[in-house]
C-alpha cells in the first residue's frame, strides 16, 4: 500500500504556520500537511541555512520525498531547497513567491522599519496588507501573538538573506514539476512575477486565483486543486 502523500509546508516572513489550516481542512486527509515552523528555529536564518533544516526535517521524520509548499519567503526558501537537496522534493507548490525581490518595492524599507522600529504596529501592517479581505478579530490576535513571539534578528536576517538573493540561473536546472499560485489582489508582489517565475521553470503551470498574497488561506480550494493536480503529474502517486 502506498504511503500519503506529505506535503511540507513553509510560511512567509511573519506569517503563522498555522496559516495553513484550511488548505490542510480542504484537503480532508487527502495529503498530509506538515507546516514547518522555520523562523522558529535556531539560527542561522540565511535561505541556504534555513533550506537545509528543512531538508533535515524531511529527512528525520518523513524519510522519503515529499511535496513542498511556499508562501512567500517560504518560496524562496522551497526553490533553494529543490536547487541543493532535489532527492528530498517531488514537486512544489509557489504561492506568491518568486526566485528573487526585485520589484518587490518596500523590502529595503521593511527591513529599516525591523531594525529601527519593531514592535506590534510593524508586525500588524506587514499582517494586514497580506490578505485581501480582513481577518476576523480573533485570527488577526492570534497571528499577532504568535509574531511578537519572533526573534528581529532572524526576521531582519532571512529577509536581508532573500533580497540579497537570485535564484533565477538556477531554475532552468529544476526538472520537476510545479504549480505557481498567485493572487491576483496581492499587494506586494504583482502577479507578473508569478508569470515569469512559472514561465522560467521547466515543467511548472501558472494559476492566478481570487486573493491577496495568502491565497493558501484566502482560497484554500484553490489551492487544493492545484495540490490534487500536481500529484496527478508525479509518476506513482
Amino acid at each position: 500500500m502506498k504511503p500519503e502523500p506529505v506535503m511540507v509546508a513553509l510560511p512567509g516572513t511573519l506569517c503563522s504556520p498555522a496559516v495553513f489550516e484550511p488548505l490542510h481542512r480542504t484537503l480532508g486527509g487527502q495529503v498530509i500537511v506538515d507546516p514547518f515552523s522555520w523562523l522558529t528555529q535556531p539560527g542561522p536564518w540565511d535561505i541556504p541555512a534555513v533550506a537545509e533544516r528543512v531538508a533535515r526535517h524531511i529527512g528525520q521524520r518523513w524519510g522519503r520525498p515529499v511535496l513542498v509548499c511556499g508562501h512567500s519567503t517560504g518560496g524562496a526558501i522551497a526553490l533553494q531547497l529543490a536547487i541543493t537537496s532535489p532527492a528530498a522534493v517531488l514537486g512544489l507548490v509557489l504561492v506568491d513567491t518568486g526566485a528573487h525581490m526585485k520589484g518587490h518595492g518596500d523590502v529595503d524599507a521593511i527591513l529599516d522599519r525591523i531594525r529601527d522600529d519593531w514592535g506590534q504596529e510593524l508586525r500588524a501592517a506587514v499582517l494586514d496588507r497580506s490578505f485581501q479581505v480582513p481577518l476576523s478579530p480573533q485570527v488577526r490576535a492570534e497571528y499577532l501573538t504568535w509574531a511578537a513571539a519572533l526573534s528581529q534578528q532572524a526576521v531582519f536576517d532571512v529577509l536581508a538573506s532573500q533580497r540579497d538573493l537570485d535564484l533565477t540561473a538556477s531554475l532552468a536546472g529544476l526538472s520537476l514539476p510545479v504549480v505557481v499560485v498567485h493572487g491576483r489582489h496581492d499587494r506586494a508582489r504583482p502577479p507578473q512575477q508569478g508569470r515569469e517565475l512559472a514561465a522560467q521553470l521547466p515543467d511548472a503551470e501558472f494559476r492566478l486565483v481570487d486573493a491577496g498574497h495568502t491565497p493558501v488561506y484566502e482560497t484554500p480550494a484553490a489551492v487544493a486543486a492545484a495540490v490534487r493536480d500536481l500529484l496527478a503529474r508525479i509518476p506513482d502517486h
